[in-house]
């Protein structure tokens, strides 16, 4: 076979990513949302809002720990620990 595939590559893993963003913008044509609005819960809302917190407080004891002296290796590792734990446990 000479050259690549023919045709344009595909925009979806699958049919059934396909369908999903199909049902995606023609529910948010029907509610007249714009293309930079997004429907959330408010469970998944309160979830990102404590997430946020979470990793707000980690930067704000990685400043602390820089403040009082701690080697910055030390505080970086502390740092990418406690993010690995944020994102482990939200998932």
């Amino acid at each position: 076979m000479i050259g690549g595939p023919i045709g344009r590559p595909p925009q979806f893993c699958r049919r059934s990513c396909r369908q999903r963003a199909y049902e995606a913008r023609r529910r948010s044509a029907e509610l007249g949302l714009s293309d930079d609005e997004l429907v959330v819960t408010r469970n998944e809302l309160a979830d990102l809002r404590d997430r946020l917190l979470e990793v707000t407080d980690a930067m704000g004891d990685a400043s602390d720990s820089l403040d009082d002296g701690i080697d910055a290796a030390t505080v970086l590792t502390r740092l990418i620990s406690q993010l690995e734990a944020t994102l482990a446990h939200n998932e």
